[in-house]
């Protein structure tokens, strides 16, 4: 995430539209502030949960009921989203 700002703010005029919002405005405060949810609440709570204990079960041990509450708390994730 915090590359893709960089390059964003590095860049900023030359595209046709920005990536990433202006440094101090609220555009930007809101920008970080999802970045941060998806990073934290999507990839590291749920889905690395997820694939860690399913698809990777053989090598992290496959914990059905983890995957059951990390699929139950995307979903609740997602509802913060919408």
């Amino acid at each position: 995430a915090a590359i893709n700002t960089y390059l964003g703010d590095k860049f900023r005029g030359r595209l046709a539209e920005d990536l990433v919002p202006p440094a101090g405005t609220a555009e930007r405060g809101r920008y970080e502030q999802l970045i941060s949810f998806i990073s934290m609440e999507l990839d590291a709570q749920a889905l690395w949960l997820h694939r860690k204990h399913e698809a990777l079960g053989d090598v992290f041990g496959a914990f059905p009921d983890a995957v059951a509450a990390a699929k139950a708390h995307f979903e609740r994730a997602l509802g913060v989203l919408a």
